[in-house]
């Protein structure tokens, strides 16, 4: 018979399950690969092998394997695969530099804690091994026409592989000037030389993002605010015809500011220096919407604090 009583400790085995494997690979079972011939029973001579002790070595092996199959047949192995490297979204796979093209919004952007800078050290971050280079071309009191002017010299001539464009505030300012708007800024016009500059960097295989003007007064609901947001149904009209990403910032900027003046009124501007420049705030608030904007997750970008440098 034998001798099983050390695995039930080790495997916590029930007296019956004891049962089952002593009776199973006992020599005289009637289950246990049938009856042993009678001259496994005699002794061998002095200095040879003992057939019988020889049988029970096996059968004890042919035990504790089956013992150690049933054991390991009831774990279930737990592994936690390797973390993969989180993915770069898509509209920046295989981009090295982007470039931010502009008016004054966009110049001050590149400054210390300006959303290019933030969204550069946001990137660094979250994608080190993509070495992401953004690059700031605003220049103030530009409109769209100015913008035109030198779009090959700041922007295609630098061999760009990502260009957004955030222009129209000042289209919008200068066609309000009372009697004297300028022709070259009304909606009909900003939709010709907005759809034109698309066109040239997309025949260049240069995808495009455009990025709607903010706001020109925190008091969001302002017939100033009111003519800006033609100029951003254009924008986002030429990008459905043109086929590139819009993102729109004016959404968060009036959500901001309404749920703010519900509960602290209109005394002072809150995103703004002077109603249509940003502040730390509003840089932040447009950094934020554009990496979002570009499908880098919520969740990561709330678990990053950056500091402007000093």
């Amino acid at each position: 018979m034998i001798k099983v009583d050390g695995l039930s400790q080790l495997y916590n085995l029930e007296p019956e399950a004891l049962s089952r494997i002593e009776h199973r690979f006992s020599p005289s079972s009637e289950n246990s690969m049938g009856q042993l011939p009678n001259y496994y029973l005699l002794n061998s001579a002095p200095g040879k092998l003992n057939p019988l002790k020889s049988s029970q070595r096996l059968f004890r092996a042919i035990a504790l394997l089956c013992v150690a199959m049933l054991f390991l047949g009831s774990v279930t192995l737990c592994v936690t695969p390797p973390q993969p490297t989180p993915d770069v979204p898509i509209p920046l796979q295989g981009k090295q530099k982007v470039i931010i093209a502009g008016d004054s919004i966009t110049k001050a952007g590149g400054q210390n804690g300006g959303f290019v800078w933030l969204m550069q050290r946001y990137l660094d971050t979250l994608y080190p091994q993509q070495k992401i280079e953004l690059i700031g071309a605003g220049v103030s009191g530009n409109t769209a026409m100015d913008l035109a002017a030198r779009f090959q010299a700041d922007v295609l001539g630098q061999d760009p592989d990502l260009v957004a464009i955030e222009i129209g505030t000042n289209d919008a300012l200068q066609n309000l000037q009372g009697s004297s708007p300028n022709p070259q800024t009304t909606p009909a016009f900003y939709r010709q030389t907005l759809t034109q500059l698309v066109q040239a960097a997309q025949s260049r295989q240069i995808p495009v993002i455009l990025l709607s003007p903010i706001l020109v007064s925190e008091t969001v609901n302002s017939q100033d605010n009111r003519r800006l947001a033609e100029y951003v149904a254009v924008m986002q009209e030429i990008a459905i015809q043109q086929r590139c990403q819009f993102i729109n910032l004016t959404i968060p900027f009036r959500e901001v500011l309404l749920t703010y003046q519900r509960y602290g009124g209109q005394a002072q501007n809150l995103l703004t220096r002077d109603g249509i420049h940003p502040n730390s705030a509003g840089h932040q608030i447009i950094a934020y919407t554009l990496l979002k904007g570009w499908g880098i997750p919520e969740q990561r970008l709330q678990s990053l604090r950056l500091q402007p440098s000093r």
